[in-house]
């Protein structure tokens, strides 16, 4: 699942990448990228929220203390 969400996380960034340079160039096609960019947008927040949502399950097995 980690190298998935590693991919996710560099194509997001890719397409968001891609339509903020379409956009700002005012190159053509603009207005069709706009749904890439934000597809590009959702990518990178779900790869980052399963990066910290790994990390936090992570220390909660390190907090759990073994109780004799």
């Amino acid at each position: 699942m980690r190298k998935i969400a590693w991919i996710a996380l560099g194509a997001g960034i890719l397409l968001a990448a891609a339509a903020y340079i379409t956009e700002t160039n005012d190159l053509p096609g603009a207005a069709e990228l706009r749904t890439v960019g934000f597809i590009g947008y959702m990518l990178i927040i779900s790869a980052v929220a399963w990066f910290l949502l790994r990390r936090l399950y992570e220390w909660d097995k390190k907090a759990e203390a073994p109780r004799a």
